[in-house]
């Protein structure tokens, strides 16, 4: 109703249901250039007006798609080498060392880690094969060193459903072993343990007064950027990260650390310098 009142304003010689689609295109225009609203109360605005006359006077105009709203997205937030390492090092717990260890290395989503299976490791080959979003699969190399690790891992608790199974409630009464309790798992980790993990090594790193918006997808976000730091290509890194297009990826562009010193010793090799 704000926004209905602020239109009134605009034209106080008309009555509403009498503007025309131009004039309700101009005041939207107005708002955008001359007042200069951010995005998301742009965003209002166009509702709030198009559910008068769209929705309520029945008016089947088509100016809504005239209005172009450019919203500002929010870099994402990285974590720098050392400090990964240093939040990796928080973890006590070997399965949720090994859990993050590997979001980071390969830049995975949470329920993409949570749910890898032993048998989408290739060893031979250094891949790990991903059940992505809209169950597309896809292949990401891995480090021997990782290989490593996870084999060590997976030999803790040999569970031949999960590489991170869960251990469900009250296995601490039970009378087992946490190993025990892993092997004999039918279900992987569940999101709501992960969370819990990264929330006390949070608190625990000594990173929160710098990374306050620290969270499990931060780790995938580094990823991006340390590999492009480290020469690799975007439509490489896209194709790793499951990406359907180029254009999510570009925004690690952004918060890479190639500084502008490597770019003037390219300027300087430069024909007539």
């Amino acid at each position: 109703m704000r926004w209905i009142h602020q239109l009134m304003a605009h034209y106080p010689s008309t009555e509403l249901p009498e503007l025309t689609s131009r004039q309700a295109l101009d005041f939207l225009i107005h708002l955008q250039n001359d007042r200069k609203l951010q995005p998301s109360t742009l965003n209002q605005a166009v509702c709030a007006v198009r559910t008068l006359y769209r929705d309520h006077l029945g008016l089947d105009w088509t100016i809504w798609k005239d209005i172009k709203i450019k919203r500002e997205e929010p870099l994402p937030h990285v974590l720098s080498k050392e400090e990964v390492a240093k939040l990796l090092a928080t973890f006590r717990d070997g399965r949720y060392r090994a859990y993050f260890t590997l979001v980071y290395h390969c830049g995975l989503r949470m329920s993409e880690a949570l749910n890898i299976k032993p048998k989408q490791i290739d060893g031979e080959r250094l891949m790990l094969r991903v059940n992505g979003k809209g169950k597309k699969y896809r292949d990401i190399p891995i480090s021997s060193k990782i290989l490593v690790r996870l084999r060590q891992f997976w030999k803790s608790h040999r569970n031949p459903h999960w590489l991170f199974p869960g251990t469900g409630r009250g296995w601490k009464s039970s009378g087992i072993t946490l190993p025990q309790a892993l092997h004999r798992s039918t279900h992987a980790m569940t999101k709501a343990s992960v969370w819990a993990a990264m929330n006390v090594a949070k608190a625990e790193c000594g990173l929160m007064h710098k990374h306050e918006k620290l969270c499990i997808h931060t780790l995938r976000h580094s990823y991006a950027t340390h590999m492009l730091d480290s020469g690799v290509s975007v439509r490489q890194i896209s194709a790793y990260l499951g990406h359907q297009s180029l254009k999510p990826t570009m925004v690690y562009l952004h918060l890479t650390e190639v500084s502008e010193s490597k770019a003037r010793e390219v300027l300087d090799t430069l024909p007539g310098c």
